[in-house]
């Protein structure tokens, strides 16, 4: 059984790195749409592309994590 605190350092740290991963994996998603018209290889904007959305779904899943770890410091509060 996790302790008060180790769900806290859980929910500020996988909220932290969530919001950091999701914003950097959509400014990159955006960045490769404009390699696309650009003067770039298909390969290169295809795998920015690619690297973008798992870093998207991967931020995604840290916010989850996150919010699994804010129910449990709610249910223990109780």
């Amino acid at each position: 059984m996790k302790t008060r605190n180790k769900h806290k350092k859980e929910y500020w740290t996988f909220g932290a790195l969530g919001s950091l991963i999701l914003g950097f994996g959509l400014c990159l998603l955006v960045e490769s749409g404009f390699m696309k018209h650009g003067e770039t290889q298909d390969w290169q904007w295809i795998g920015l592309g690619t690297i973008s959305l798992v870093l998207i779904m991967s931020g995604i899943n840290f916010l989850f994590k996150s919010f699994e770890s804010k129910l449990e410091l709610k249910k223990q509060s109780k």
